[in-house]
């Protein structure tokens, strides 16, 4: 990526960046697919493979792809930091990879030139044909040998190729690590959840008033959420008595409550609910 193409493309991602934090939703979807998908990529691609040709099979294939894998890592580095998974972390966390990588390849990166290398291999020429003629003057004149036929090898491919070779193999490690432990931290979060839940027992038999007492129990009640309240409503739904729910020891909470012959719902509110939190609907009563 030349100079003009690197000014683009931060060029590209600050317009991006500014789509997604201040643009209308086209332009937001666009600035986001962007940086989700194609900027990072391109920009670590450059960062990664810089001195070397690649095809335009290989660009289209790195830049999604490393796209992905900057998501995935600046998602992980952002949820260890304690910082919000939100729209406003993601477009930092991708703009901020991208223009970081764009300043990678104007470091000037050290390569020895032909005539370097040619100099270096003359010079150790002459240094074995030294060693030589001093080996020859010390031993006497050397026996005639028969010519021997050189056996041709196949040149080793150098050690930068290997390891450019290997940087998007070694790329894929710490990505799957961190999506594993993130899975497994999620998942235990989310294993210690406190689940709230309302049940209520079989109503028992209607009186000469036709009413049913019912005992109606709630556990994982956090007394933060509180203060918390029973409705009941009757088949017309019509609030026909309300009770406020005591958290008790270990976030449970059981009373018997008196409801009519028909069909009656029975739900719990928390203290800034507008809608029921938990229901339970009791059936009528046999007739």
């Amino acid at each position: 990526m030349n100079a003009v193409a690197a000014r683009v493309a931060a060029g590209g991602a600050l317009a991006a960046v500014a789509a997604v934090l201040a643009g209308p939703a086209p332009a937001a979807v666009a600035g986001g697919l962007l940086l989700g998908l194609v900027l990072p990529g391109l920009a670590v691609t450059e960062a990664l493979f810089r001195g070397r040709t690649l095809s335009a099979v290989e660009r289209a294939v790195l830049a999604p792809a490393l796209s992905l894998a900057v998501l995935v890592v600046a998602g992980l580095v952002v949820y260890v930091a304690g910082f919000a998974l939100d729209r406003v972390a993601w477009t930092v966390a991708t703009a901020g990879v991208t223009l970081l990588a764009l300043i990678v390849p104007a470091v000037p990166l050290f390569r020895r030139t032909a005539q370097q290398s040619a100099a270096a291999d003359a010079e150790i020429a002459e240094l074995a044909a030294a060693a030589e003629l001093a080996v020859a003057g010390a031993a006497g004149p050397a026996p005639v040998l028969p010519p021997l036929t050189p056996i041709s090898r196949p040149p080793k491919p150098p050690l930068g190729s290997i390891g450019r070779q290997l940087i998007p193999m070694l790329l894929v490690l710490p990505v799957l690590g961190g999506a594993g432990w993130l899975s497994f931290t999620s998942s235990r979060h989310s294993y210690q959840t406190t689940v709230t839940a309302l049940s209520a027992a079989p109503p028992g038999a209607a009186d000469a008033s036709g009413a049913r007492t019912v005992t109606v129990s709630a556990s994982g009640l956090i007394a933060a959420d509180g203060p918390y309240r029973i409705t009941v409503l009757g088949p017309d739904g019509t609030v026909t008595s309300t009770r406020t729910v005591t958290v008790g020891a270990g976030g449970t909470w059981t009373a018997g409550l008196s409801v009519g012959p028909a069909r009656t719902t029975v739900s719990l509110f928390r203290a800034a609910d507008q809608r029921p939190y938990r229901t339970v609907i009791l059936a009528a009563a046999p007739s």
